[in-house]
This record gives structure tokens, C-alpha cells and sequence, in this order.
């Protein structure tokens, strides 16, 4: 590495202005202490200094006592030239301004006097005296110079060859210049000294043992004073210097301060990213109020809407006496055979709300009673608007199509479907109402969803054929399928409560199709009370579930077991249209279907661990499926290879899909009015 000794010899000159100054006081920080040092004084250091490079050049890493000579440093004149070059007198690292002054020196003694004194003191001096002045233990340090490692130092006396003013290559007989110059140093004060002392370590580090030996042995042999005092260190190569002077010290002051750099880059970075995450905790926080907010806002307005649109304990009066009177009716008009009319659907469920019409089923001896009969049986007891229809996505265990007769009761108002011997769907009603009365949040979750449906289009009475029945079936497989569950499998055997043995479930067949089920709902009473949901959080999660999560191309929704299981058949191209008919509230009713699913043991069931599925990615995969010949599969829960929703496929699922999405958004977002307003679909 090349050497700048013009840089190294103007930090050695800002070293010596700094021993002078400390031997000022000055705690106040007025600078109003001042040392004045004569440039002879001056002269006669860099005298030394070059001649101890002279004596020891082995030792040390800059030898400069050519740049000296050179540069005339050792005389006053050489000294005039060198501080006048400087802005402030100073080279780089000394705090405060020095003066040069031409007056002589005001000091006590002069320093032709002190020089003489200073020569006496050092005329008997040998190599490996102590030191007079040291201050503080000795301290050892490596250089690693690969030098004698002894302490002791020893040599031949010392010769001043250039006799400290340099005569004996230029002979200076000119004292007078000699006492007439000097340089005013002002006292520091503790930060002055602290910025330099700073400054001083992050000059090139070879330079710190040279300056920290030559200070030593100036203030030892040359100063004859302690200066800025501070411990002695012994190098391994048998000479001395000043502690804070040296490479190691100040190699350790860095890495010290590096590292409470680096400790408070860490604790900073610490701190930060608490700060970050007290942030990101408080910001949850408050988007958890916020849900919060908006599900009790939501919850408020479904229960709201599910009681306005329950049915006065009078108008369920009227329409027990509408069944009663209309029983009688047929059977006075059919000579008086016997007959029963059962309600099913809603109505039969205890789910039926102010909106909804009223499905019958005519049992008993109907052998000879067909649906023209019955409905002139209707107009003859003045029942309005009566008509035949027939449900073309529904069909009988005959493979016939079944009809059914609509009519309008003057006196309620109420609109009434009436169907022949059809007792799977009274069955079908009666399952429903058992899940029903054990959650009492099944109602207001349905009349949400049916809400929800209705305004968008995904009913029987417009292009997307879905039923109320399948409806329920998915809420009720989605409320069986909950973590912890909110409905029984009232299919599966149940263990009682000592968990010994199982509740026996009463064998039921009807129509050679086995209906069995616990109709014991009190027993369940509770079964769902762990689960805290709200209703609003149930209707949000129903959307997002079907919306999002799940497959509809490999899975179907089975309320007999409980559970969102694989497909037996996963082929997409040859499903056909299997229904049967009973009314679009009420569902299929008997016969086997055509489709091929059927029923296997083993499913999958739905879990919280699908809550994890964010809708921006799943929208992403939905518009990747192809929906061509994709059924959606809702299973019934009697004829176990019925899919009551086959004539739901293609792009009707994904028109179906998106308006479950459509619904989620705006109840996540709280937006009731969007969540409950008509689709543009």
C-alpha cells in the first residue's frame, strides 16, 4: 500500500497540538484557556520525531524522517511555511483554530531556558531508563510484526542529529526568529476532545502505533510532561506507547461502537417490527369490530325479516281449518269415501312463512279420483283459479308423469297445490320439521337463503330449477358437516348418551323405500349449542361454502349421512334427468331415478380447515372449469340414487355458483341491500 506521509505527518502535527491543549483547562467550553507554544518548541519535536525514525526504522511502520528534513519541519522557518499552508492552522482532526503569532512567547519561562533544561535532562539519558512520566499500568499489545518480542530496550545513547534546530545541516543562529514565533492552542473541552479523540480512531490504522510510540516518547524525552495523560501500553517489538493512541485500542473503540450500532440497528429493527405488529394486531382488531358490526347488523335484520314474514298463530288456524274444510269437501263430493288431506312442504315442515303456498297431498281410497275430477270437485265448492299442470322435471316410480291441481281458497287467499297419494313427500316434510325443531336457527337460516334464492333466479318457477327441498337439504348437510356439528344424522344410528349403546331407529318402509329416521327431536334438544355462530355468520358461511369451496364436478351433498362426500360416478357426459313429481316446494316423491349415482359406504365431510380457501383464487379456478355437462348433485335422503337437483347442470351451475358468490361479497362487505337485492343474472 502506498504511504501518504504528508497526511500521516499532519495527523502526527494535530496529535502534538492535542497534548499541548490538554494541558489547558477549559470546563466551561469558552475556549477563554490558551496554550502558547513557541515554534522552536515545535521545531524541536519534529527534530526528535526524525530522529527517532532515524534510530528505530525497523520498528515502525511510516518512517518519515526524510519528509521532515525535506520539508524543513525541524526549523522554525520550515514550520512558518507548513502552518501558513493551513485555513485554520490545523491540518484535519484538531477541534479548534490555532493562531501563529510573530510577538514573543508570554509564557512564564522562555524557551531558550527550557531547551537548555531539557538538553541537561537528556544528556545522561540511556536506552532503558523507565520512563519519568508514565502514567498508569502497563498494558501489553500485539503488533504482529514478527519482532523481538522482549521488553526490554536497549541500544546505544541517543545523538541529536540535527541538534533540535537542525545546525548541523543548516546551521539557525538566528534565536531571535526563534522566541519571536509561536502558535496560540486553545483550550477543549470534554466534547472537543471526545471529537477528536473520534476522529483520530478512523484514520488509516496504520498510522496509530507510530503516532502512539512517538507520543510517548516525546512527552518521556522531549516534553518532559504527561500532556493528555492516559495509560502506557509495551508493544511486542520492546518499545512503548500511549494507550489511546494505538491501532488495538482504537480498533476495539470502533468494533465496540459497531456493535451498539448493530445492537441498536437490532433493537430498532426489534422495535419496528413490535410497533409492526401491534399495528397489524390493532388493525385486526379493528377489522374484527368491524365484522363484528356488520354481522350483528346483518343477524338483526334477518331475524327481523324472518319474523315479519312467520305466520300469525291465527292465520296457522285458518289454514288447519282450510285442510279440515276441504277434506270434508272432496269427500262429500266423492260420495262420501274416504279420504285424508295431509299438508307437506313448508307448511308441513313449520317452515312456511307468509309467502308461501300451501302443498297437499290427497291419501286414502283415490283409486278412482283423477286430477279432472278433483278439479271439478274444486270448482264446485268455488275455489278460484283452478288448473292442471304437470311438473316435467319430476317423475313417478310408474315413469308417469304425475299432474297436479292449483287453486286459490277465496277466503285466505292462500294459493294451494294439490297432489295425489303422494306419501314420500309427507315423509320428506316431516324429516325436515324433526331437524327444524331441534335448531331453532335453522328457520331464520333458510328464510335468508330462500330470500337470497328467490332474487336470484335459482328457483323452480324461473330458468335455474332448484327447489326449497334441496335447499334445505343443503343447509342441513352444511349444519350437520359444522365444526362442532349444530344438527344430528337422524339416519345414523346415534349412541346414547353413556355412549354404551345406539338409539334404535324405527324401521319405517313406505312404497318399498325404507323412510326410517329418529323422529325423537327432543332428545336433540341443545345438540347444536356448542357451535356459537350467529345466524348471519351461518347464512356468510353457507355462500362462501358454495360459492367457493365446494366441487361441484366430484361431489354431492348427502343429508342421509351427514357429509359433502365423493361421487360413486364422476362421468360428467351421460347423466340424465331423473325426478319425480310433487310440487316444486315439496321435492321429488317416489320412483327411482335415472341417474347414476349410487349410494357407497365411505364419504368425505366437510371441515374448517375449507375456510381457508380465499375467494380470489377460487374465482380464478372457476373461470378455468368448463361447465359442459356438469350436474350439480344434491342427493335425497330416502331414495338414496335420487339427484333431486339433476336438471341443474351446465352453465345453470355456474350461474348458480356466482350468485352464491354474488351473495357472500355483499354480506362480507355488510352491504344488505346488494346481499338481498335482485341479480342481474
Amino acid at each position: 500500500m502506498k504511504i501518504n506521509r504528508r497526511h500521516f505527518v499532519g495527523i502526527l502535527y494535530d496529535c502534538i497540538l492535542f497534548e499541548y491543549a490538554s494541558l489547558v483547562q477549559d470546563s466551561h467550553g469558552q475556549h477563554s484557556q490558551q496554550y502558547i507554544l513557541s515554534l522552536d518548541d515545535l521545531a524541536d519535536s519534529f527534530a526528535f520525531v526524525a530522529d527517532f525514525y532515524k534510530h528505530h526504522r525497523s520498528l515502525m511502520d511510516i518512517p518519515c524522517d526524510q519528509f521532515i528534513t525535506r520539508n524543513q519541519l525541524h526549523t522554525v522557518a520550515g514550520l512558518i511555511d507548513y502552518i501558513e499552508e493551513m485555513d485554520r492552522g490545523v491540518f484535519e482532526i484538531f477541534p479548534l483554530p490555532v493562531e501563529l503569532r510573530e510577538d514573543a512567547p508570554s509564557f512564564a519561562s522562555s524557551s531558550s531556558v527550557r531547551r537548555e533544561r531539557r538538553r541537561q535532562e537528556r544528556s545522561g539519558y540511556q536506552m532503558g531508563t523507565s520512563g519519568l512520566l508514565s502514567n498508569g499500568p502497563s498494558i501489553s499489545a500485539s503488533r504482529g510484526k514478527g519482532m523481538n518480542t522482549s521488553s526490554t530496550f536497549q541500544t546505544q545513547p541517543w545523538t541529536d542529529m540535527y541538534s533540535h534546530r537542525g545546525h548541523a545541516l543548516h546551521p539557525d543562529t538566528d534565536t531571535d526568529l526563534d522566541d519571536e514565533y509561536s502558535i496560540v492552542i486553545p483550550g477543549l473541552s470534554k466534547t472537543d476532545i471526545q471529537s477528536f479523540l473520534w476522529e483520530y480512531a478512523y484514520m488509516p490504522e496504520d498510522y496509530h502505533d507510530d503516532i502512539a510510540t512517538l507520543i510517548r516518547y516525546l512527552r518521556r524525552d522531549e516534553w518532559l510532561m504527561n500532556g493528555s495523560k492516559g495509560p502506557i501500553i509495551s508493544f511486542n517489538w520492546s518499545l512503548e506507547g500511549v494507550q489511546k493512541f494505538s491501532r488495538e485500542y482504537n480498533q476495539n473503540k470502533i468494533h465496540k461502537v459497531q456493535q451498539r450500532e448493530q445492537e441498536e440497528v437490532k433493537r430498532q429493527r426489534e422495535l419496528t417490527q413490535k410497533q409492526q405488529e401491534e399495528w397489524n394486531r390493532q388493525q385486526e382488531l379493528i377489522r374484527e369490530q368491524e365484522a363484528q358490526q356488520r354481522t350483528k347488523i346483518t343477524d338483526t335484520f334477518i331475524w327481523k325479516m324472518h319474523e315479519s314474514m312467520s305466520i300469525l298463530p291465527k292465520a296457522s288456524k285458518e289454514i288447519d281449518n282450510l285442510i279440515k274444510t276441504l277434506e270434508s269437501e272432496i269427500g262429500e263430493f266423492f260420495d262420501f269415501c274416504f279420504v285424508t288431506l295431509s299438508a307437506m312442504g313448508s307448511f308441513a315442515a313449520e317452515l312456511h312463512t307468509n309467502q308461501s303456498d300451501l302443498d297437499l297431498s290427497l291419501g286414502g281410497n283415490v283409486k278412482h279420483i283423477t286430477p279432472s275430477s278433483l278439479a271439478d270437485a274444486l270448482q264446485h265448492y268455488l275455489y278460484e283459479n283452478v288448473s292442471i299442470s304437470n311438473n316435467p322435471f319430476q317423475q313417478s316410480l310408474s315413469s308417469t308423469l304425475t299432474s297436479r291441481v292449483s287453486f286459490v281458497d277465496p277466503k285466505t287467499a292462500i294459493t294451494c297445490h294439490l297432489t295425489l297419494n303422494d306419501p314420500l313427500a309427507i315423509h320428506r316434510s316431516k324429516l325436515i320439521k324433526t331437524y327444524n325443531l331441534i335448531e331453532p336457527r335453522f328457520g331464520p337460516v333458510l328464510v335468508a337463503l330462500k330470500h337470497l334464492v328467490v332474487h336470484r333466479h335459482i328457483d323452480t318457477y324461473h330458468f335455474i330449477p332448484f327447489s326449497t327441498y334441496a335447499l334445505e337439504l343443503m343447509l342441513i348437510t352444511f349444519l350437520q358437516t359444522e365444526n362442532p356439528p349444530i344438527l344430528p344424522k337422524l339416519q345414523q344410528p346415534t349412541p346414547h348418551e353413556d355412549g354404551d349403546e345406539e338409539r334404535p331407529l324405527k324401521e319405517l318402509i313406505v312404497q318399498g323405500i325404507d323412510c326410517s329416521f329418529d323422529r325423537d327431536w327432543a332428545y336433540y334438544q341443545g345438540f347444536g349449542n356448542r357451535n356459537t355462530k350467529t345466524v348471519a355468520e351461518l347464512v356468510l358461511d353457507f355462500c362462501r361454502f358454495f360459492g367457493y369451496v365446494f366441487d361441484y364436478e366430484s361431489k354431492e351433498v348427502n343429508a342421509r349421512i351427514g357429509a359433502f362426500r365423493w361421487r360413486p360416478d364422476l362421468t360428467r357426459t351421460h347423466t340424465s334427468l331423473a325426478m319425480t313429481s310433487s310440487g316444486p316446494t315439496a321435492g321429488p316423491s317416489t320412483g327411482s331415478s335415472t341417474s347414476t349415482a349410487t349410494a357407497i359406504p365411505g364419504f368425505l365431510s366437510r371441515s374448517n380447515s375449507s375456510s381457508s380457501v380465499t375467494t380470489q383464487g377460487s374465482m380464478s379456478r372457476l373461470e378455468s372449469v368448463s361447465y359442459a355437462g356438469l350436474v350439480f348433485h344434491v342427493m335425497d335422503p330416502f331414495m338414496v340414487s335420487l339427484n333431486i337437483t339433476a336438471p341443474c347442470q351446465g352453465e345453470r351451475v355456474r350461474m348458480m355458483k356466482e350468485c352464491f358468490q354474488e351473495a357472500y361479497e355483499a354480506l362480507n362487505e355488510g352491504d344488505i341491500n346488494l346481499a338481498f337485492a335482485h341479480s342481474s343474472h
